[in-house]
């Protein structure tokens, strides 16, 4: 979601704290592209290049992949100057990616900069919400099958191994860390078995963004040791 109408990190971040869902994701600023009805450059935005951007990631590397640190296409600059540096760690971007709030930068072409969503509790970033999203539909879309048939042990064991069954292939493919699907006797009771109810559980650990990575510089006398017996040999 674009934080349309601030115009300042300040405001950008006091926006952001209006909301709380894991569904939202607060970008600042927009996008400027070349609108070819006006025949002049135009403020997009950036909202849509982030849905567009989520469709096309979704199709080619997967879901499990955020829509931060990827080139977008089409894009002529920003509508707001952003501060950003590879190394640095006192910029207008960690600022505001440390508000929770996604950012725009340029480095080898303009990218959408953060993955965090506006949950704080557990689906904090973008990956996370689209994980649960993409598992939820697919378990349940492909058991649709299975409604209204017998509800018989070997039904129930059915149903478990084809959970199980997509769930590993997730982890397989590097899209899920773990996941498990199970048959809980508690929630079963003689009563809800009678009125044709059945519970199946299932969990599973989404793959985490490397968000922030720590690279430690050391210097050393350690390769001297070796200087001489090179040389002589």
């Amino acid at each position: 979601m674009s934080a349309n109408g601030c115009n300042t990190i300040a405001e950008a971040k006091d926006y952001r704290e209006q909301f709380a869902q894991r569904e939202m994701m607060v970008i600042w600023p927009n996008f400027i592209c070349y609108d070819t009805n006006a025949g002049a450059n135009a403020t997009v935005p950036v909202g849509a290049h982030a849905v567009g951007m989520r469709a096309k990631i979704d199709a080619t590397q997967g879901w499990h992949k955020t829509i931060s640190n990827v080139p977008v296409n089409n894009v002529l600059g920003m509508d707001r100057d952003i501060y950003y540096t590879l190394q640095g760690t006192d910029t207008d971007a960690d600022e505001l990616n440390a508000a929770g709030v996604t950012t725009l930068i340029k480095q080898d072409g303009y990218r959408i900069w953060g993955s965090r969503t506006c949950d704080a509790e557990t689906y904090i970033f973008e990956s996370y919400t689209r994980t649960a999203q993409i598992v939820a539909d697919t378990v349940a879309e492909a058991h649709f099958f299975y409604v209204d048939k017998p509800l018989t042990p070997s039904l129930v064991k059915d149903i478990v191994d084809g959970i199980n069954k997509k769930l590993t292939s997730y982890v397989t493919a590097g899209k899920l860390l773990g996941a498990r699907c199970w048959y809980d006797p508690e929630p079963n009771t003689s009563e809800t078995l009678r009125n044709g109810q059945l519970t199946i559980k299932y969990n599973y650990t989404p793959v985490p963004p490397l968000e922030n990575l720590s690279l430690v510089q050391e210097f050393t006398d350690e390769y001297f040791a070796t200087f001489s017996s090179a040389v002589n040999n």
